[in-house]
């Protein structure tokens, strides 16, 4: 190799591991031009492109390296990372065989296999990543990802013992995080053994530490619960769970907003709009929310407040549960130790004959920084502008539902721009305006021509249906039901029934 070239290579090594991406570039072109055959260099330019999310620039960077030694079977693995990386994974897949084929340096072939597993999972070809994460596994050792994939896979083959044994595995290496009883859960799931993937969640609160995926499993756990026995018990628990998922680990902003969503999306179920609204205008401004103390708990008036009665055992334990996994074994332990010190002094027992300890810091809440802008996603905006005309429509009023609907009926999502729609035409009806006649006709000709454009958007049928129920044309409404299944039309039937008898009005 050139000397000069040689050097040139070095430097941009060094910038590349400095952070400084665009001179390892620079240096890494002039090698380029100074020796257009060099792998190394093409190897170098590759690299700063893949920091910059270049991907597609990259991965000529890297072909051009596999032309310069197409026996190096490193050159393959590089170009099947970056093809991987840039969402072509079946081209990926095609390459990294290829490498394994010529060989790979033993840095570069546990790599090759980790991520070939990983490409093999996420393309749901269970079998071929069970094999590959194997190999991986004897190169590289230990490795939390590895694992996960693993043993998700031999659930996903049917073998579950050998996956709870590698969820397990987790649990050794990693006792205090949520992944390995997750995983558990989710292969007791597959398997129908529902209350163990409960007592699964549950062993976990005792011995992992707090993190948001517990908190959706608990609050998932919650609204299925719900689906089976209808009890309204179910929402107040997942609110429960909602309000401690702030509080029990270091809070986000974008983990408040979602917080403050899917409370005000259990509120709408529960049907109390005042509280839904309150949610969702706390969504709207999260961190001035968080950090003057709102709360998602409904606060109960003292007038209905029932006798105060001793909690049952069982009723002890969870809140004893719920204390060490909110403030945790270390701040449970401090206060007990305080407690006692009070017992002390209030029985003047001298405590001279005990090793002084340092008061140790108080608990403090942490709030949100204010230099922190949040960032909402279009599909959060839509649902909260499909939840503020839920809770709106909660409270009768039809006005603030005109406000939401008419930014919901703007959004790129279809489904949503049909509840936006419809439910701008319904606040119209509410209030009484004297074209709604012709609102509705226009309305019922935009879904049908959605419904000629795609005939299987059953969503538009569905709201066809809607509307004629509205303007009390049961006999259209019934005809378009038939085109619908079971699961679509009952509802809607039930719907026509009641709008036939005025159970609706």
């Amino acid at each position: 190799m050139n000397e000069q070239v040689q050097t040139l290579i070095a430097n941009s090594r060094l910038a590349f591991i400095q952070g400084k991406y665009q001179e390892a570039f620079d240096i890494a072109k002039e090698a380029i031009e100074i020796s257009p055959e060099n792998a190394d260099a093409y190897l170098c330019a590759g690299n700063a492109n893949m920091s910059f999310e270049k991907y597609d620039i990259a991965i000529k960077y890297y072909q051009k390296a596999v032309e310069c030694e197409p026996e190096n079977g490193d050159r393959y693995f590089h170009l099947g990372y970056a093809l991987a990386t840039n969402s072509q994974s079946a081209e990926a897949i095609a390459i990294f065989a290829k490498a394994d084929e010529i060989g790979c340096s033993p840095e570069v072939t546990g790599q090759l296999y980790k991520i070939l597993g990983m490409l093999c999972f996420d393309l749901k070809k269970y079998d071929d990543a069970v094999v590959n994460l194997c190999k991986a596994e004897t190169i590289i050792g230990i490795d939390i990802e590895i694992l996960q994939r693993k043993a998700l896979s031999y659930g996903m083959i049917g073998e579950y013992t050998k996956g709870l044994e590698v969820a397990n595995q987790i649990k050794l290496f990693a006792p205090s995080e949520y992944l390995g009883y997750r995983i558990a859960k989710e292969i007791l799931l597959l398997q129908n053994r529902n209350e163990e993937a409960e007592e699964e969640i549950d062993r976990a609160e005792r011995f992992s530490r707090p993190c948001m995926d517990f908190f959706i499993d608990k609050i998932s756990l919650e609204l299925a619960k719900y689906t089976q026995d209808k009890e309204n018990e179910h929402y107040r628990r997942a609110l429960a769970y909602i309000n401690d998922s702030l509080y029990a680990i270091k809070p986000e902003v974008q983990n408040v907003v979602d917080a403050y969503i899917n409370a005000a999306e259990v509120y709408v179920q529960l049907e109390d709009g005042d509280m839904a609204a309150n949610c969702l205008g706390a969504a709207e401004n999260p961190i001035d929310s968080f950090n003057e103390g709102f709360s998602i708990n409904k606060m109960e008036s003292k007038e209905n407040a029932g006798p105060i009665m001793r909690p049952s055992d069982r009723e002890i334990n969870r809140a004893v549960e719920e204390a060490r996994r909110k403030y945790g074994d270390r701040r449970i332990e401090q206060m007990g130790r305080e407690r006692e010190r009070n017992a002390f002094r209030n029985h003047n027992t001298s405590i001279d004959h005990l090793t002084p300890i340092d008061k140790a810091d108080e608990y403090t809440f942490e709030k949100l920084d204010n230099s922190v802008e949040p960032i909402y996603s279009q599909d959060n905006l839509d649902q909260i502008n499909r939840l503020y005309v839920a809770a709106y429509t909660l409270k009768k009023e039809p006005e603030h539902i005109k406000l939401y609907a008419s930014r919901l009926a703007k959004s790129p999502n279809q489904a949503n721009q049909y509840i936006g729609k419809y439910s701008l035409i319904k606040a119209l009806k509410e209030e009484g305006y004297e074209k709604i006649d012709e609102e509705y006709e226009d309305l019922i000709k935009f879904f049908r021509n959605q419904s000629v454009k795609d005939p299987t958007d059953l969503a538009a049928v569905s709201f066809r249906v809607q509307c004629y129920i509205d303007v009390k044309d049961f006999d259209n409404a019934e005809k378009l039901c038939s085109l619908l299944s079971d699961e679509l039309k009952n509802p809607l039937l039930e719907e026509i029934n009641k709008a036939k008898t005025g159970g609706t009005e």
